[in-house]
């Protein structure tokens, strides 16, 4: 039976089967952003730039990439239509670059491990929210004929949501999603995403965030979370005191991967445990410490 600090399980009355670990009241609530943590669209733009602007025998140098990353399609395009000097309106160049990314990203790929992690979560009794950048319309153009995986969010934050009233990096899209899952609360939401927009927007609203960026995105746009990954197959449950996977791990795509992540995780554990023995050591130390009472007559002595 579920303990009765558990914060999830008053909008899940079904849950009945779970163990105390599975309904701890620490991280209880998850928000993923669409494009960013659950579908993989972060090439679909990089790979329609270079075909648009190789029709002008132009080449995009790596930094253009970099400075266009936490951009609008319109800024991004304003700036290489100026960089590039590329021959027509940065309007026109918009128009270009939305009609050849249209169909790429009306059916986009799944996130690697985004499958796992979504129902493992909603098996734990955890409650899921999901925040995207498309018009309900397109929203449900996008999960067409995937509607049985999405069923796991209880709610969804569109771009034409009557409360919405400022994108990111405002928070509002966030406060929103977290009002709508309940007791959600900066203490026990986790967010999901994988634009620096994204991660500004989670950070305004104090809620911890994993980033989910590519491996050339400068370190500077990911100071605000808490973690960074390139893949979600690479985020493990335990590093927020949540129930482990139940089922074996898939194999991975890239073993050179797992072991740039493998590496990390070790970091990050080589410090907790440093923090750790710090404190003990702390804490060791403070009864030898001389009693405050025993030093006051001298002191008085002096004073005197």
């Amino acid at each position: 039976m579920c303990t009765f600090g558990c914060r999830t399980c008053k909008s899940q009355p079904d849950c009945n089967g779970c163990s105390p670990t599975r309904c701890s009241p620490c991280i209880s609530y998850c928000i993923f952003d669409l494009e960013s943590a659950v579908f993989d669209t972060r090439h679909v733009y990089r790979k329609a730039l270079k075909e648009l602007v190789r029709c002008y025998d132009k080449r995009i140098p790596d930094i253009l990439h970099v400075q266009s990353g936490p951009m609008t399609i319109s800024e991004m395009s304003e700036l290489f239509c100026r960089k590039l000097d590329i021959p027509m309106s940065w309007e026109s160049f918009r128009y270009e670059l939305n009609e050849r990314t249209s169909h790429l990203i009306a059916n986009p790929p799944f996130m690697d491990g985004i499958e796992r992690l979504v129902p493992h979560l909603r098996n734990s009794c955890m409650e899921l929210a999901l925040i995207t950048s498309s018009n309900e319309a397109n929203y449900c153009s996008k999960i067409r004929g995937r509607e049985d995986f999405f069923e796991n969010f209880s709610t969804v934050v569109c771009a034409d949501d009557p409360e919405l009233h400022a994108p990111k990096p405002e928070p509002d899209v966030y406060l929103i999603a977290m009002s709508r899952l309940g007791d959600a609360g900066p203490d026990c939401t986790l967010v999901f995403d994988g634009t620096p927009k994204g991660v500004q927007a989670a950070s305004d609203a104090r809620l911890p965030v994993i980033m989910l960026a590519e491996k050339d995105l400068p370190c500077c746009w990911s100071e605000l979370a808490a973690l960074r990954f390139e893949y979600l197959d690479d985020f493990e449950p335990e590093m927020y005191n949540l129930p482990p996977f139940t089922d074996p791990a898939p194999k991975r795509r890239s073993s050179r991967r797992r072991t740039r992540y493998s590496q990390r995780l070790t970091v990050i554990r080589a410090r907790a445990a440093e923090a750790a023995a710090a404190e003990e050591e702390e804490a060791e130390e403070e009864p030898a410490e001389p009693p405050a009472p025993a030093a006051l007559p001298s002191i008085l002595n002096f004073r005197e």
